[in-house]
């Protein structure tokens, strides 16, 4: 039985092709129309992937407020990805046919320049995704229709080709994305973790500000990366905070047990913690 791969969709989406780059056609992808359904599939699914962060607009909240409720499953990897937006068009379409061009509103802001220079008297069109424009072209009775969206688009949907790559006007549009398993193999090797902290009573009190330097002090690892959510608490005002930390030993053997004594220490205070990644 072949592994099942959960995404955010639809197909043709960038999250797609990420999942594409990682486990390539070995797999089923199954896509989720959510970032909270993709992760909810790891009930069922063996693997999931969803968008972490973006080089421009930073990270994405829906996963990290899936990921302070996460039940199944823990993080085993990432997918670093160029967001390269591809004009793509009807087989046979010249870039002098085209009138009209669609995608999500998103990819055409970071087009502009493109669409300006090349196709001046084109309008353009908002969709829901940058897959469904893809789909609509394929669908299309005419060749003067064009979409902005992620390579992949190609493969996904028929009778399409790739008219220019690249047409985004920052060439520095990266989007990472966590790779989740169900019962995921640890990696020996791993140099990267991503703890899940939430403070408890006796951690702080009302009357003072939470001291996230305390509880950095307490860790005492490499931390690289930290995201807050609310915590899934009724108490007002209390945070869950997600701390990517990395090994900072010579000798990779050292790192697990340094993990371990953090963690030690910090529920030694009094908080929450878990492991909820390691690559």
């Amino acid at each position: 039985m072949k592994v099942r791969v959960g995404f955010l969709g639809p197909l043709g989406t960038y999250t797609h092709q990420a999942a594409h780059e990682y486990f390539q056609d070995s797999v089923i992808y199954n896509e989720r129309k959510t970032i909270a359904e993709t992760l909810e599939s790891l009930e069922t699914l063996d693997y999931a992937v969803v968008p972490r962060e973006n080089s421009i607009f930073g990270s994405v909240i829906e996963t990290f407020d899936g990921l302070k409720v996460l039940k199944r499953g823990s993080i085993q990897d990432e997918v670093v990805l160029k967001i390269q937006h591809c004009l793509v068009v009807k087989k046979g379409a010249r870039l002098s046919d085209i009138d009209c061009v669609i995608s999500h509103e998103q990819a055409l802001g970071q087009c502009q320049k493109f669409l300006a220079e090349r196709l001046p008297s084109a309008t353009t069109t908002g969709m829901i995704s940058t897959a469904a424009a893809a789909q609509k072209v394929s669908k299309s009775q005419t060749l003067n229709v064009a979409a902005i969206c992620s390579e992949i688009c190609v493969t996904t949907f028929e009778n399409l080709e790739i008219l220019v790559r690249g047409i985004q006007d920052q060439n520095s549009n990266y989007t990472r994305f966590f790779v989740l398993g169900r019962n995921p193999d640890i990696n020996p090797s791993f140099t990267h973790a991503l703890l899940r902290v939430t403070p408890q009573r006796g951690c702080t009190d009302s009357d003072t500000t939470f001291d996230l330097t305390e509880l950095l002090k307490t860790i005492d690892l490499s931390v690289i990366h930290i995201d807050r959510r609310p915590a899934p608490v009724s108490e007002p005002f209390l945070d869950t905070y997600f701390l990517e930390v990395v090994s900072s030993s010579k000798k990779a053997s050292e790192w697990p047990e340094q993990l371990s004594q953090s963690i030690s220490r910090v529920r030694g205070k009094g908080y929450l913690v878990e492991i909820i990644g390691r690559w």
